[in-house]
């Protein structure tokens, strides 16, 4: 009989893609020596005893990987993880040597699982790697992306490109990053926060967007895409 911690770390990997085509009964071993954590929110960390031969799961919660520089003291987001994101890949294929921080945006709940354990269970469980590798495509082209509009399109074409890659295609609302500060979403296009207020108030005062509970929403789409094209 699992015990009822055990029985929702089970549960929650069950319900990630990375692990979806695994049989439920193979995972216990791979939980075993796990640990679930609580991490407050603004937990910030650099390849402590949290990343360090650890591959991290995100139950729930908000986390952001940037890189800091601390001579021109400017920050730049590479990544926004949420609910089955994972983290850290490198450690998986023994790269180490890599400065990234780490940052909850919200409390987060983490599923921490030892490197040396998953990678016995992966020589049991080639099928994983199947999952790892297009998760760690679609991450590459977001960082390619990332990388390409930084350094060719103007603050505008990146705000809009931001806000239209977490729109929900359905109901055109914004999300994960609808409730962040702007500092947040400046760091998150390479940005001071100055300058992402002046083109927040430019797309306000073109009926792009509106600003309502501290929440971004998108009241005219046409427009929005248009400056993609500009």
């Amino acid at each position: 009989m699992l015990e009822i911690n055990e029985k929702y770390c089970l549960t929650k990997l069950y319900e990630n893609p990375l692990f979806k085509n695994i049989d439920l009964k193979k995972y216990s071993n791979l939980i075993k020596d796990s640990s679930l954590r609580t991490w407050p929110k603004k937990t910030c960390f650099l390849d402590t005893d949290k990343t360090v031969n650890k591959f991290n799961i995100i139950i729930s919660g908000r986390l952001k990987v940037y890189y800091f520089d601390d001579i021109k003291d400017r920050k730049i987001t590479l990544f926004l993880l949420s609910k089955h994101d994972v983290f850290d890949v490198y450690h998986i294929f023994n790269i180490s040597q890599h400065k990234v921080y780490y940052e909850t945006l919200d409390t987060s709940e983490i599923l921490s699982i030892p490197i040396n354990t998953l990678k016995e269970w992966m020589k049991n469980n080639p099928i994983f790697y199947i999952g790892l590798l297009q998760y760690i495509i679609i991450k590459m082209r977001f960082l390619e992306n990332f990388v390409t509009s930084s350094n060719l399109d103007d603050t505008s074409t990146k705000l809009a490109r931001l806000l239209l890659n977490y729109t929900n295609e359905t109901s055109e609302k914004i999300e994960l990053i609808n409730d962040l500060p702007n500092k947040e979403l400046a760091e998150l296009i390479g940005t001071t926060r100055a300058v992402l207020n002046r083109t927040i108030q430019k797309f306000k005062e073109a009926g792009i967007l509106k600003i309502e509970n501290k929440q971004i929403k998108i009241i005219n789409m046409k427009l929005l895409l248009e400056k993609l094209k500009n």
